[in-house]
Protein backbone atom coordinates (compact mmCIF):
# COMPACT_ATOMS: atom_id res chain seq x y z
CA UNK A 1 0.00 0.00 0.00
CA UNK A 2 1.44 3.41 -1.05
CA UNK A 3 2.37 5.88 1.60
CA UNK A 4 0.01 8.94 2.02
CA UNK A 5 1.07 12.33 0.60
CA UNK A 6 2.46 14.69 3.15
CA UNK A 7 -0.11 17.32 4.29
CA UNK A 8 0.90 21.07 4.46
CA UNK A 9 1.06 22.48 7.91
CA UNK A 10 -2.06 24.40 9.07
CA UNK A 11 -0.21 27.72 9.24
CA UNK A 12 0.81 27.62 5.58
CA UNK A 13 -2.78 26.78 4.58
CA UNK A 14 -4.11 29.78 6.46
CA UNK A 15 -1.51 32.00 4.83
CA UNK A 16 -2.57 30.79 1.35
CA UNK A 17 -6.24 31.58 2.04
CA UNK A 18 -5.30 35.01 3.35
CA UNK A 19 -3.33 35.72 0.14
CA UNK A 20 -6.29 34.75 -2.01
CA UNK A 21 -8.62 37.01 -0.02
CA UNK A 22 -6.19 39.90 -0.30
CA UNK A 23 -5.99 39.37 -4.07
CA UNK A 24 -9.79 39.41 -4.41
CA UNK A 25 -10.07 42.55 -2.25
CA UNK A 26 -7.35 44.28 -4.32
CA UNK A 27 -9.23 43.44 -7.55
CA UNK A 28 -12.46 44.81 -6.14
CA UNK A 29 -10.74 48.01 -5.03
CA UNK A 30 -9.05 48.52 -8.42
CA UNK A 31 -12.30 47.89 -10.32
CA UNK A 32 -14.29 50.26 -8.10
CA UNK A 33 -11.68 53.00 -8.51
CA UNK A 34 -11.77 52.65 -12.32
CA UNK A 35 -15.57 52.83 -12.37
CA UNK A 36 -15.49 55.93 -10.14
CA UNK A 37 -12.99 57.63 -12.49
CA UNK A 38 -15.19 56.92 -15.53
CA UNK A 39 -18.32 58.22 -13.80
CA UNK A 40 -16.45 61.24 -12.54
CA UNK A 41 -15.23 62.09 -16.06
CA UNK A 42 -18.78 61.89 -17.49
CA UNK A 43 -20.10 64.44 -15.00
CA UNK A 44 -19.59 68.17 -15.66
CA UNK A 45 -17.45 70.09 -13.16
CA UNK A 46 -19.27 71.39 -10.12
CA UNK A 47 -20.52 74.98 -10.51
CA UNK A 48 -20.78 74.93 -14.32
CA UNK A 49 -24.24 75.00 -15.94
CA UNK A 50 -25.34 71.99 -17.87
CA UNK A 51 -25.59 73.00 -21.56
CA UNK A 52 -29.12 72.94 -22.93
CA UNK A 53 -29.88 71.19 -26.16
CA UNK A 54 -31.26 73.70 -28.68
CA UNK A 55 -34.71 72.74 -29.87
CA UNK A 56 -35.06 73.33 -33.64
CA UNK A 57 -37.60 76.03 -34.40
CA UNK A 58 -40.43 75.29 -36.76
CA UNK A 59 -40.01 77.24 -39.99
CA UNK A 60 -42.83 79.52 -40.99
CA UNK A 61 -44.73 78.28 -44.04
CA UNK A 62 -43.42 79.85 -47.23
CA UNK A 63 -45.66 81.32 -49.87
CA UNK A 64 -46.00 79.15 -52.97
CA UNK A 65 -44.03 80.35 -55.99
CA UNK A 66 -45.99 82.62 -58.34
CA UNK A 67 -47.67 80.91 -61.24
CA UNK A 68 -46.18 82.02 -64.54
CA UNK A 69 -48.70 82.88 -67.19
CA UNK A 70 -48.50 80.61 -70.21
CA UNK A 71 -47.50 82.13 -73.52
CA UNK A 72 -50.70 80.79 -75.07
CA UNK A 73 -54.26 81.58 -74.15
CA UNK A 74 -56.11 84.85 -73.66
CA UNK A 75 -52.98 86.87 -72.83
CA UNK A 76 -52.05 89.42 -75.50
CA UNK A 77 -49.00 91.61 -75.83
CA UNK A 78 -50.23 95.19 -75.17
CA UNK A 79 -47.77 96.52 -77.77
CA UNK A 80 -49.43 94.64 -80.64
CA UNK A 81 -52.27 96.52 -82.38
CA UNK A 82 -55.70 94.94 -82.14
CA UNK A 83 -58.99 95.18 -84.00
CA UNK A 84 -61.86 97.27 -82.72
CA UNK A 85 -63.19 95.72 -79.52
CA UNK A 86 -66.52 93.93 -79.93
CA UNK A 87 -69.75 95.76 -79.24
CA UNK A 88 -72.63 94.70 -77.02
CA UNK A 89 -75.18 93.60 -79.59
CA UNK A 90 -75.01 90.65 -81.95
CA UNK A 91 -75.33 91.51 -85.63
CA UNK A 92 -77.83 89.30 -87.38
CA UNK A 93 -77.00 88.73 -91.05
CA UNK A 94 -79.72 89.93 -93.41
CA UNK A 95 -78.39 88.44 -96.64
CA UNK A 96 -76.71 85.16 -97.54
CA UNK A 97 -73.66 86.84 -99.02
CA UNK A 98 -69.88 86.31 -99.00
CA UNK A 99 -68.58 89.85 -98.66
CA UNK A 100 -64.93 88.92 -99.29
CA UNK A 101 -65.89 87.72 -102.76
CA UNK A 102 -67.64 90.95 -103.76
CA UNK A 103 -66.07 93.71 -105.78
CA UNK A 104 -65.60 97.14 -104.29
CA UNK A 105 -68.44 98.45 -106.45
CA UNK A 106 -70.95 95.91 -105.12
CA UNK A 107 -69.87 96.08 -101.45
CA UNK A 108 -72.24 98.98 -100.73
CA UNK A 109 -75.19 96.90 -101.91
CA UNK A 110 -75.13 95.07 -98.57
CA UNK A 111 -74.61 97.83 -95.97
CA UNK A 112 -75.78 95.66 -93.04
CA UNK A 113 -73.47 92.76 -93.82
CA UNK A 114 -70.41 94.15 -95.63
CA UNK A 115 -68.06 97.09 -95.28
CA UNK A 116 -65.29 98.70 -97.31
CA UNK A 117 -61.69 98.75 -96.09
CA UNK A 118 -58.26 99.52 -97.55
CA UNK A 119 -54.78 98.03 -97.33
CA UNK A 120 -51.71 100.14 -96.60
CA UNK A 121 -50.82 100.34 -100.31
CA UNK A 122 -54.21 101.97 -101.03
CA UNK A 123 -55.98 98.95 -102.52
CA UNK A 124 -59.60 98.84 -101.37
CA UNK A 125 -61.48 95.62 -100.62
CA UNK A 126 -64.79 94.35 -99.25
CA UNK A 127 -65.09 92.39 -96.01
CA UNK A 128 -67.74 91.03 -93.65
CA UNK A 129 -68.75 93.20 -90.72
CA UNK A 130 -67.91 91.88 -87.23
CA UNK A 131 -70.50 89.71 -85.51
CA UNK A 132 -70.51 92.21 -82.64
CA UNK A 133 -69.94 95.54 -84.38
CA UNK A 134 -68.48 98.42 -82.37
CA UNK A 135 -70.64 101.54 -82.66
CA UNK A 136 -67.81 103.94 -81.74
CA UNK A 137 -67.56 107.00 -83.97
CA UNK A 138 -63.74 106.90 -84.06
CA UNK A 139 -60.89 104.45 -83.47
CA UNK A 140 -58.69 104.71 -80.38
CA UNK A 141 -54.88 104.43 -80.28
CA UNK A 142 -53.58 101.02 -81.31
CA UNK A 143 -56.66 99.99 -83.31
CA UNK A 144 -55.78 98.09 -86.47
CA UNK A 145 -57.72 98.34 -89.73
CA UNK A 146 -60.61 100.37 -88.32
CA UNK A 147 -63.64 100.98 -90.53
CA UNK A 148 -63.98 104.48 -89.02
CA UNK A 149 -61.55 107.39 -88.82
CA UNK A 150 -58.96 107.64 -86.04
CA UNK A 151 -59.94 109.74 -83.03
CA UNK A 152 -58.63 113.34 -82.75
CA UNK A 153 -54.89 113.48 -82.11
CA UNK A 154 -54.31 110.15 -83.86
CA UNK A 155 -53.30 109.39 -87.44
CA UNK A 156 -53.43 106.16 -89.47
CA UNK A 157 -49.93 104.92 -90.20
CA UNK A 158 -48.42 101.84 -91.87
CA UNK A 159 -45.06 100.15 -91.55
CA UNK A 160 -43.68 97.09 -89.78
CA UNK A 161 -40.12 96.21 -88.77
CA UNK A 162 -38.63 93.31 -90.70
CA UNK A 163 -39.23 90.13 -88.66
CA UNK A 164 -40.52 92.49 -85.92
CA UNK A 165 -36.93 93.35 -84.92
CA UNK A 166 -35.52 95.31 -87.88
CA UNK A 167 -33.36 97.07 -88.70
CA UNK A 168 -35.11 97.30 -92.10
CA UNK A 169 -38.83 97.71 -92.73
CA UNK A 170 -41.06 95.19 -94.46
CA UNK A 171 -42.37 96.26 -97.89
CA UNK A 172 -45.94 97.55 -98.04
CA UNK A 173 -46.80 97.26 -101.72
CA UNK A 174 -48.80 94.17 -102.59
CA UNK A 175 -49.37 93.10 -98.97
CA UNK A 176 -52.48 92.84 -96.81
CA UNK A 177 -51.11 95.17 -94.13
CA UNK A 178 -53.62 97.61 -92.68
CA UNK A 179 -53.05 100.94 -90.97
CA UNK A 180 -52.90 101.50 -87.21
CA UNK A 181 -54.11 104.58 -85.35
CA UNK A 182 -51.06 106.04 -83.58
CA UNK A 183 -50.22 109.29 -81.79
CA UNK A 184 -47.45 110.12 -84.22
CA UNK A 185 -46.00 113.64 -84.26
CA UNK A 186 -46.00 114.40 -80.53
CA UNK A 187 -42.26 113.79 -80.13
CA UNK A 188 -42.76 110.60 -78.08
CA UNK A 189 -42.23 107.13 -79.52
CA UNK A 190 -45.37 105.40 -78.22
CA UNK A 191 -45.87 101.69 -77.64
CA UNK A 192 -47.57 101.24 -81.02
CA UNK A 193 -44.95 103.28 -82.87
CA UNK A 194 -41.58 102.37 -84.33
CA UNK A 195 -39.22 103.74 -86.93
CA UNK A 196 -41.20 102.22 -89.81
CA UNK A 197 -44.60 103.77 -89.06
CA UNK A 198 -43.48 106.94 -87.24
CA UNK A 199 -39.87 107.88 -88.05
CA UNK A 200 -40.37 111.44 -86.80
CA UNK A 201 -40.93 110.22 -83.22
CA UNK A 202 -38.84 107.02 -83.32
CA UNK A 203 -35.56 108.11 -84.90
CA UNK A 204 -32.93 105.38 -85.24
Amino acid sequence: MAPAAPQPPPDSRRRGVAKNLLFVIACLLVGGSAAFVVLHQDRPPDGLPIPEVAVPKAEAPKDPPPVTKPLTGPYRDPRIPQRMPPGDELRRPTEDVWCEGLSVERCDDFPKDCELAAYCDGVRFCRTQPMYPNKAECAEEGVLGASVACCPGLVPRCGVLEHHVGPRCDPIEGTTLESVCVRCGDGVCGKFEQVCNCPEDCAR
